[in-house]
């Protein structure tokens, strides 16, 4: 009996030891989780990490501010994949681009010219936006941007009334003018235009019962004096070589609805590229090239030349072919970002 009753106080005690041991492993994995925890965070805020904190937690839209979100190699491509966010959260699905845009406000007595950072996109435009947080790590670049939403509707309207002032204004001095000054002034009559296109449309994401009627026929006006201001310009492409680069010289000349002549007694604009310092060869496993494309641009009329240079430095992994296809787009590029191609 005695026997009994030392067995079933050690089944009990060994129950209650085993109880006792399965309490406390809940806590244990609590504090090891902890831990965890706390060291990944620790981790974010050192620069072995891949992602900051304030990347990875990321910021909700609120009723007057807008975020957005980037990550790349460049300062530049991670300010544009933030706004490209920041866009897709307005629901807008578009690609960026960042310039400088040069706005003139016309009072007819006198001009007041302002520089501001404007991103335009193919379908909105976010003036003066501002860049909240900005980290690099492991030599990738991380940008949080942030916008006021009342700020830039007002920003906005005040974009729109400049850029339509300044087209209008612009357009009534080229008037027996050289073709070159034409040509110029199409240029940025054209980008004046984009700008209030993609400025209206962020304006009805924004506040989509606004009433821009007047805004769109004047619009209109502006586009109809643009396109007879550039049939009056023929162009000829002077192809003293077989350069790649004219490729994308002609392409942004169609794009832009200019009209390019084969015969050069017909142009009153002649266009050559001539290559500076051109280098290829193969570098760590990778086919470079660099170069400098200088764009000379001839008025047939005033033997007016305006030349301009390009830099384009381009490698890749895939060979001769593959590289000189990225550098046909970063000269494509560059004559579409430029505010003047000469």
């Amino acid at each position: 009996m005695r026997h009994l009753y030392f067995n079933l106080v050690s089944t009990i005690i060994l129950v209650l030891a085993t109880s006792s041991c399965s309490t406390e492993i809940p806590e244990n994995s609590k504090n090891i989780k902890n831990q965890v925890v706390i060291n990944q965070q620790s981790q974010k805020d050192t620069p072995n990490d891949t992602v900051p904190v304030w990347f990875s937690s990321g910021q909700p839209n609120t009723n007057q501010l807008l975020y957005g979100f980037g990550a790349a190699k460049s300062l530049e491509k991670a300010t544009q994949k933030a706004l490209a966010d920041m866009v897709q959260k307005l629901q807008v699905t578009v690609s960026t681009t960042t310039n400088f845009t040069n706005v003139t406000t016309n009072d007819k007595v006198s001009q007041k010219l302002t520089q501001q950072i404007t991103t335009t996109t193919t379908q909105i435009t976010i003036p003066n936006y501002k860049v909240i947080n900005q980290s690099e790590l492991n030599q990738i670049f991380y940008v949080e941007v942030q916008t006021n939403k009342e700020q830039t509707i007002n920003d906005l309207k005040e974009l729109i009334n400049s850029n339509i002032n300044q087209a209008q204004q612009l357009l009534t001095t080229t008037n027996n003018k050289s073709s070159l000054y034409r040509f110029a002034i199409a240029q940025q009559v054209t980008k004046n235009i984009q700008l209030i296109n993609s400025s209206l449309r962020t304006l009805i994401i924004l506040v989509p019962d606004s009433n821009i009627n007047s805004q769109i026929e004047i619009l209109n006006q502006i586009d109809n004096e643009l396109l007879n201001l550039k049939r009056g310009l023929q162009i000829y492409v002077d192809k003293q070589n077989s350069g790649f680069f004219y490729n994308s010289l002609e392409k942004f000349l169609q794009v832009n609805n200019y009209n390019i002549t084969d015969k050069k007694d017909l142009a009153n604009i002649n266009i050559t590229l001539k290559l500076k310092d051109y280098d290829n060869k193969f570098n760590n496993n990778e086919y470079c090239i660099e170069t400098k494309v200088e764009l000379q641009a001839l008025d047939d009329s005033s033997n007016q030349l305006s030349p301009k240079q390009y830099t384009i430095k381009v490698c890749s992994k895939q060979g001769r072919l593959a590289a000189i296809d990225k550098a046909v787009e970063i000269f494509y590029s560059q004559l579409n970002d430029a505010e003047s191609i000469y």
